[in-house]
């Protein structure tokens, strides 16, 4: 077996991590001046032990307690955790809130290593033994193995070499399906190579060359070179810790906090929803609008907690909350923080992230601890379906769904797969339900239309899209009824929707009937030479309304003309009758005049140009100056549609 595991050594001040670490490494991780006169770890150190099955990356962080900041963003993202214990000082306080830290973040397992052996008998390390294992009873580590040690005797290192190459990597947060997500701990530069920041990956990968984003200030810039464990490599994979060689940007450019991500891939946020848990030892309960510290990632802002299912929270208790921070900062979707109190500054509790992009919410609202409920017991399956569920007739796309759950573009699509999402053009997404409900609200509204105008060929696309919910969006609505028209549920013509089978004819009374026919008739029988229909129909509202049917039908025909012509109307059979005239004696490409049409159809001026002129707008002519011919003769419009 091969692989990679990220361990956080963490415990108490003066617990001898840092020289546990050099004893199984060779590597000194305080690497500092002040660290090294101090003898205290101040910052993040970092190294690595090569073992049978993987590689483990181990990552020191400090013990005292004014470095707890620096000891999560250490700990934030690690697979599992080396609690140190000083055998002859035993539990101290930087023990419980190291632990306290890891469980909250989401640690999962880890090993237990009791230090300085050495300094204590074999009855006292017995007892000590015992209290750590009832120190870690309900905790990640209760099952965990305890190897006890000393760096200046040599003993007890073999066994934890074996007990660390045998530990599991346990990872939920997406690894390998996410987009990448690098937190950066650490800035500085390279002679001769430029800026270079350090962090440990999530996500997904980073590649040598790649464009990245640099977030919150969403500064582009590219990967010149990556590193792993000071060796040159072309990819970094989730959960290794990475040195990142940038090139076209500044180190001015970049600070301890920012992220590195890809291009468009995330969104910067000013409110999280999350879960939170307070912690049992907190002494009183966590009042709404209380202002705290929260800790995420590498950086550290002010945030107000709402709480939004209960009054006060409980030392001991979880709850759903929305925090809203004093500035931006980029969260990746599947991390945990760590809150701390304002002052005096002690950590309080912490938990997960659910919503990186929410809107404000009240209080108490039974629909959004519905959702949030479900989005924290729930798979990222489950998430993402109801993401796609909340998103409605707007639909949403990929990346969108990709930001809001930290996974990539593919990871997402594949995770929908099961629930049949219906794709809109490139990349948009629509619930199956959300989309069976729009067809069947616009078959609705059409029947509903044709009941109410008995009379009417049918709906107006324009009237009908204003009936439908205004989240609609357009491409859903194109999309929806081009499914319908083609599975022959519908028929559209010039902008008319009606439902297939509808015969507006067949509503008409027996007197409807005769007064339709006359009209119809009288329009025949006028060739070219029909009246207006304002004279013909005078204010006669009945006349009217059949006279409208009898043209969305095709039966008649308005003119597509200038203004001066607009009332015309012609029958459909006295347009086919002249368009088959024009066509015979004017083949294609013979130019003809205006007068030499009227001569054709024994007609007059004042009828052969809106005839001629509807001829043009349709495309069975085309006009060159004073003079016409037949349009693609493979096209002929018989001018009613």
């Amino acid at each position: 077996m091969t692989g990679q595991l990220t361990l956080g050594v963490i415990g108490h001040v003066d617990h001898g991590k840092t020289a546990l670490v050099h004893a199984l490494t060779g590597i000194d991780t305080d690497r500092l001046q002040e660290e090294k006169e101090r003898g205290l770890s101040i910052v993040l150190g970092f190294s690595y032990l090569q073992g049978r099955h993987r590689t483990i990356d181990l990552i020191d962080v400090p013990g005292h307690q004014n470095f707890v900041r620096t000891m999560i963003s250490g700990a934030t993202g690690i697979d599992g955790a080396l609690l140190v214990v000083a055998a002859n000082e035993g539990i101290m306080p930087q023990t419980r809130e190291h632990l306290a830290i890891a469980e909250l973040l989401g640690v999962a397992h880890g090993l237990i290593v009791i230090t300085k052996q050495d300094l204590v008998s074999a009855d006292e390390l017995e007892l000590a033994t015992d209290k750590v294992r009832s120190f870690v009873a309900g905790t990640f580590l209760a099952d965990a193995d305890i190897v006890c040690t000393s760096t200046v005797a040599n003993d007890g290192l073999r066994e934890l070499r074996v007990a660390l190459d045998t530990l599991e990597p346990v990872r939920d947060r997406g690894a390998g399906v996410g987009n990448p997500f690098l937190p950066i701990d650490r800035v500085f530069v390279m002679h001769g190579f430029g800026p270079v920041v350090t962090g440990t990956l999530r996500g997904g990968p980073l590649i040598a060359n790649q464009k990245i984003e640099l977030l919150p200030s969403r500064l582009a810039a590219t990967i010149r070179g990556l590193q792993v464990h000071n060796k040159a490599v072309e990819r970094a994979a989730p959960g290794q810790r990475v040195a990142v060689n940038l090139r076209n940007i500044k180190r001015d450019d970049i600070r301890r906090g920012d992220s590195i991500v890809l291009p468009g891939r995330m969104r910067t946020t000013r409110r999280i929803d999350s879960e939170l848990h307070l912690l049992k030892n907190h002494k009183s309960p966590l009042k709404n609008a209380t202002t705290v510290r929260l800790l995420v990632g590498t950086i550290e802002v002010m945030a107000k907690v709402r709480l939004l299912d209960r009054e006060s929270l409980e030392p001991g208790a979880t709850g759903l909350v929305q925090l809203r921070i004093d500035r931006v900062v980029a969260l990746h979707p599947l991390e945990r923080f760590i809150i701390r109190s304002y002052s005096p500054m002690r950590t309080i509790g912490g938990g997960r992230v659910l919503d990186v992009h929410p809107s404000r919410h009240k209080r108490f609202d039974t629909a959004v601890t519905n959702r949030l409920q479900t989005a924290a017991s729930g798979s990222l399956n489950e998430k993402a379906r109801m993401l796609l569920a909340e998103a409605g007739l707007a639909g949403t796309t990929l990346d969108e769904l990709s930001d809001l759950l930290g996974l990539t573009a593919e990871a997402v699509s594949e995770t929908l797969a099961a629930s049949n999402p219906v794709a809109i053009g490139v990349g948009r997404l629509l619930d199956a339900a959300a989309y069976t409900g729009l067809e069947n609200a616009i078959l609705t509204e059409v029947a509903r239309y044709h009941d109410e105008h008995a009379h009417h060929q049918g709906m107006a696309v324009v009237k009908l899209r204003i009936e439908l919910p205004a989240e609609l969006a357009d491409d859903v609505f194109e999309h929806a009824l081009g499914q319908l028209r083609s599975e022959g549920r519908i028929g559209i013509q010039d902008g008319i929707l009606r439902l297939t089978g509808f015969d507006p004819l067949a509503a008409l009374t027996e007197q409807e009937r005769r007064l339709a026919a006359e009209i119809e008739e009288r329009i025949r029988g006028s060739g070219l030479a029909a009246p207006a229909f304002d004279q013909l129909l005078g204010r006669d509202e009945t006349k009217q309304e059949l006279f409208e049917l009898l043209c969305d039908t095709g039966r008649l025909v308005r003119l597509r003309t200038n203004y001066r012509y607009r009332s015309y109307v012609l029958h459909a059979e006295t347009i086919d009758d002249a368009i088959a005239e024009v066509r015979t004696h004017f083949k294609y490409p013979r130019k003809f005049a205006m007068s030499e049409v009227r001569q054709l159809l024994g007609s007059t001026r004042k009828y052969t140009v809106p005839l001629m002129e509807h001829l043009d707008a349709t495309g069975v002519t085309l006009r060159m100056g004073n003079l016409r011919q037949l349009g693609n003769p493979d096209h002929f419009n018989n001018g009613g549609e």
